[in-house]
């Protein structure tokens, strides 16, 4: 009979064994938790880590492995029980793909937020207050944007060509967080967007772009909050290009070494231009700058031959204006004549076709050259007589020229 009763009690301290090893050990009653997150703002399908510090009524964490319990009103929480270590109880909130506020709650047995109690003063009895504090609400998506902004680059185009536009919206949280995977909406008063929704990426924008020649108004919108920015239509650039030879009006024909003179401006109704540049047509070009007056550019070309010279103004959108005008530039011709003044003398007289910075006479006789910087010499000969005369001219451009003729000396 004992040897019975002894192995009936062993059976029985196993099963109660068992039975406190599958019961979950949760807090004493009167115990608090507070619960925290490690953000409260995260994009679709972020994470962040939870922790839930239970403290007994007497201050105290409660004993290791008390359970914990995690519940969600959106996302998940994986794992939805943890056990205490040092008070402490950890887990992760998952967003998942669902916009919101999720309402993430952590309890243990009947603990819950912490509870506040005001005793009486013999009138009237005591009060109790619970707070939350076992309550954390996580903004996920676009229930987390706190601010939207929008930019648009460039923020003006020409009204005659259009342009494109680059617009972009950068979505923050609370904090300044950079919010990712948060879907904007797109609208414009004129033109065509690309899309009219994006999602924003790592840093936070979404991006979009926009062809229109005007004024137009832009709207973006995540989640409650809306920003606008206005891209504004001004005058494509225009460039006008004239040019003059010598006392000619125009520049259709010129000499070697002779000066064309440009004269460079904007046209009537331009836009501002942010750069204009003149091309000569002969591999060399000068800049001009911004064409905020007429500019007046002298140039030589060394080469007979046809060129094109040509204006090229650029506007801050990257429009462009051209103007050209084509010059026939003819090889340089000399011609030198002579006649007899008086007795033995002459006047010789040389034209060219281009400028030069001096003339050498060669008479024909014994008596040395004569160098002039102007186109007519005279001369005395010894007596009369047949003399051939030739004159070399040094040209303003480099180079020179060569004319001949003779003379009779009666």
């Amino acid at each position: 009979m004992f040897t019975r009763i002894t192995f009936s009690l062993g059976i029985l301290a196993m099963l109660i064994a068992i039975s406190c090893d599958r019961v979950p050990l949760l807090a004493p009653t009167n115990s608090s938790v507070t619960l925290d997150a490690g953000t409260r703002v995260l994009e679709t399908g972020g994470s962040t880590s939870l922790s839930a510090m239970v403290i007994e009524s007497s201050g105290t964490p409660v004993q290791n492995g008390t359970t914990v319990r995690f519940t969600t009103s959106l996302g998940r929480v994986d794992p939805v029980e943890a056990q205490t270590r040092n008070g402490v109880a950890t887990t992760t909130f998952f967003a998942g793909d669902a916009s919101g506020v999720a309402e993430v709650r952590a309890t243990s047995g009947g603990a819950g937020g912490t509870t506040t109690t005001t005793p009486g003063d013999g009138t009237n009895g005591g009060t109790s207050t619970t707070s939350n504090t076992n309550v954390v609400l996580i903004s996920v998506g676009s229930a987390a944007v706190d601010t939207v902004t929008v930019r648009a680059n460039p923020s003006t185009v020409s009204t005659g060509n259009g342009g494109t536009v680059n617009v972009i919206a950068t979505v923050v949280g609370a904090g300044g967080r950079l919010l990712v995977n948060v879907p904007v909406s797109f609208s414009a008063s004129r033109g065509t967007l690309s899309a009219t929704t994006a999602i924003t990426d790592a840093q936070g924008e979404a991006r979009v772009t926009l062809n229109t020649n005007g004024d137009t108004d832009i709207s973006v919108a995540a989640g409650t909050k809306t920003a606008t920015t206005k891209v504004t239509g001004v005058a494509g650039p225009s460039v006008s290009l004239t040019c003059t030879v010598g006392s000619a009006s125009t520049c259709a024909t010129a000499s070697v070494g002779q000066t064309v003179i440009f004269t460079a401006q904007r046209a009537q109704g331009s836009g501002n231009i942010t750069n204009a540049v003149l091309d000569f047509g002969d591999n060399s070009s000068q800049n001009l700058g911004t064409l905020s007056s007429a500019a007046t550019v002298p140039h030589t070309y060394s080469q007979a031959g046809t060129y094109s010279a040509r204006l090229t103004g650029t506007d801050a959108n990257g429009e462009t204006s051209t103007s050209v005008q084509v010059i026939q530039v003819n090889a340089v011709t000399a011609t030198v004549t002579a006649s007899v003044t008086a007795g033995n003398t002459i006047s010789a007289t040389a034209t060219v076709s281009s400028p030069v910075t001096q003339y050498v006479w060669s008479w024909g006789d014994a008596t040395a050259n004569t160098t002039t910087t102007t186109a007519t010499a005279p001369h005395t000969y010894a007596g009369p007589g047949t003399y051939p005369i030739q004159v070399t001219a040094t040209l303003q451009a480099g180079g020179t020229v060569v004319a001949n003729t003779s003379i009779v000396v009666p």
